[in-house]
């Protein structure tokens, strides 16, 4: 399938499904239900379950990826279990792997690393590394440089 969006819901695809996309989906602004492949957009993505990359220039939205999600701004909803990559990263949810930008946040458990300037985690099994970790359940529960649990 390739998919071909100008904004939201106003899109084509071959086959006729704009909502299941198993390929490619490029554009300025999409939406979509699953995605298995990559997606593309110059400013803005989401997608509800993901297996592959998803990109998008400024804003990049999930809520369950296996795979890599990057933009300017990255928001999991649910859970992560690959890389999350941008200037801010925002997990609600569980996070299996990296977290790498300037702000990190991850308000549920996160099993990895977290690589920035700042980061927070609610609950983490791994390490923090950056100006300002904290980790409520961290050795300490703010740390320069280093943090984690194991």
């Amino acid at each position: 399938i390739v998919k071909l969006s100008l904004w939201d819901n106003i899109a084509v695809a071959l086959p006729n499904n704009i909502h299941q996309v198993t390929g490619v989906s490029l554009g300025i602004g999409s939406n979509v239900d699953t995605l298995d492949g990559l997606q593309w957009d110059f400013i803005y993505n989401n997608a509800r379950k993901v297996r592959g990359v998803k990109a998008a220039g400024f804003y990049n939205t999930a809520d369950i990826v296996y795979g890599m999600q990057g933009s300017l701004v990255t928001v999991n909803n649910r859970d992560l279990k690959g890389l999350q990559s941008g200037l801010v990263n925002i997990s609600q949810g569980e996070v299996t792997g990296v977290q790498w930008g300037l702000v990190n946040l991850a308000h549920g458990h996160v099993t990895g690393v977290q690589l920035g300037l700042v980061n927070y985690v609610n609950s983490i099994k791994g390490l923090q590394l950056g100006l300002l970790n904290i980790a409520r359940n961290g050795y300490l529960p703010a740390m320069i440089f280093i943090n984690g649990r194991f």
